[in-house]
């Protein structure tokens, strides 16, 4: 008895030694697993693979310096065409009903996130990949990029895609960004060539839009959401125009008045299109 008594009286004092002094857990016979974005290696994702616009790129390339999206308020594309498109999140308030209302009426949309978003939320991020969405990097922080230097900007993007990979536990190569507020590209600011250079150095596509939808200056008025996108849609229709919609995944009234936009643009016989989409008919390969 006084044997297993010492016995088990040793095994306490090891384990108080491991847990006061540091000790690890391969001193005890085991080691945790580790994950492979902790090692430092991605597997391949389950089921299809992530949208892939490398091919695109290749064309847009060669036939546009700065290849992007709606920067001056035009897509470029052939028309009849409309994306959907989320910035900020994801947010564990507003996001779960807009997946819910995009999922009953079978439209698929964009969703730009927010990289310290994605580290609060990983589970959001994974059901918006998982529904069938498409992601695009806005950055980490929502740093406006007009007042950062060319190594920041291109930190608050790597950061990013370190925090969406972490979250999916595999790499998902984002081609598509959103810089928080659509700057450097208006106000004539002087930092627009040293964000075009980077993010053509990281190949991927600035997305800016053609529907503002003022959202943010219409708290508790999901009518009012709806207007303006209606009112912005039918000044600007051309046959020949596609349409980029700027929401946000933070705001309760978007989830509120995406039901209406919807159907909007359905009884305008638009088709629902995902932004990847829009830039293969911008850039087509030769």
């Amino acid at each position: 008895m006084a044997r297993r008594l010492g016995l088990a009286l040793a095994l306490v004092i090891l384990m108080l030694g491991v847990f006061f002094y540091g000790g690890s857990s391969s001193e005890l016979g085991y080691v945790p697993p580790v994950l492979p974005v902790e090692a430092g290696t991605m597997p391949e994702p389950p089921g299809p693979s992530p949208p892939d616009l490398g091919e695109v790129w290749a064309a847009a390339v060669a036939r546009n310096s700065s290849p992007d999206l709606a920067t001056n308020g035009k897509t470029g594309t052939s028309g009849g065409g409309v994306a959907l498109t989320f910035d900020d999140g994801p947010d564990p308030r507003t996001t779960p009903r807009i997946l819910a209302t995009l999922r009953q009426h079978d439209v698929k949309a964009t969703f730009f996130v927010v990289g310290s978003q994605v580290e609060r939320h990983p589970g959001l991020l994974r059901r918006i990949v998982e529904e069938g969405h498409t992601i695009g990097n806005h950055s980490y922080d929502h740093a406006d990029m007009s007042y950062l230097t060319p190594g920041q900007i291109r930190l608050e993007l790597e950061r990013t895609q370190k925090a969406v990979d972490k979250a999916l536990g595999y790499h998902y190569q984002m081609e598509i960004m959103r810089p928080p507020y659509g700057e450097p590209y208006f106000e004539g600011s002087d930092a627009l060539p040293a964000f075009r250079r980077i993010v053509r150095q990281e190949q991927l596509f600035p997305v800016i839009w053609t529907i503002d939808t003022q959202d943010y200056l219409m708290a508790d008025n999901p009518r009012g959401i709806v207007g303006s996108v209606v009112r912005q849609d039918r000044t600007g229709r051309r046959k020949d125009r596609d349409q980029v919609v700027l929401m946000h995944d933070i705001h309760p009234q978007d989830a509120q008045a995406l039901t209406g936009i919807i159907d909007h643009f359905e009884r305008s016989g638009c088709r629902f299109v995902s932004v990847n989409e829009l830039l293969r008919d911008k850039y087509p390969e030769p």
